[in-house]
């Protein structure tokens, strides 16, 4: 499934709901594409010819070249992921987040998420304490050993939900938004590196 082109070989479509992983159903078009960097370079290739094509005076040249050299730095970067991730084995590449936001990144990565803290279209006052003993019921049969919140936004629930499973890491993930400049997440290829070494080292434990 990973192309060497920037031009990947998933559906273009709105990618509704990530057919196949349990407890991430979006009701409508998921956005979260960002986490796969394959639909990135397709993405980078779609804007710069939108550019070239619309924007009068545009430096075509250099901004082909621009996107081009982006392309090759996010083809680049897939292949990195995929060998940070080649160690997991299968039963170990489950998710459990706080937000609905890694659905692509589990169809680019042979993840299966196994259920979100927040699901899609609610706010954190909207989970109820059913729902968490469930999801902490899902975690301690699978035998997860970490799940994984947002660096940008409180981890209250997903501590919670860590303390009732017992023996469960709680491991932050740029999800929302990127790290400042002085972090390990700083921009895109950073975040999505850095995402990737700390999914392969919670669930490699």
């Amino acid at each position: 499934d990973h192309d060497e082109d920037g031009h990947d070989d998933h559906d273009e479509d709105g990618h509704d709901g990530h057919d196949g992983h349990d407890g991430h159903e979006h009701s409508g078009i998921d956005p979260h594409f960002f986490t796969d960097p394959a639909r990135m370079a397709v993405a980078a290739n779609a804007i710069a010819d939108f550019l070239i094509s619309t924007v009068d005076g545009v430096d075509a040249e250099a901004l082909r070249s621009n996107a081009d050299a982006y392309v090759a730095e996010l083809v680049a970067l897939d292949a990195e992921v995929v060998t940070i991730l080649k160690g997991l084995p299968k039963d170990r590449r489950v998710l459990i987040t706080n937000h609905e936001v890694f659905g692509y990144f589990a169809d680019r990565y042979d993840f299966e998420i196994l259920g979100t803290i927040i699901p899609s279209g609610s706010t954190a006052d909207g989970v109820n304490a059913r729902a968490l003993a469930e999801l902490a019921r899902i975690i301690d049969k699978a035998g997860v050993p970490a799940v994984f919140s947002d660096t940008s936004s409180s981890d209250e629930l997903v501590r919670a939900l860590a303390s009732e499973v017992g023996q469960v890491e709680v491991v932050e993930l740029y999800s929302e938004s990127l790290g400042n400049e002085a972090s390990d997440g700083a921009d895109y290829v950073q975040m999505l590196r850095a995402n990737a070494t700390r999914i392969a080292r919670a669930l490699s434990g």
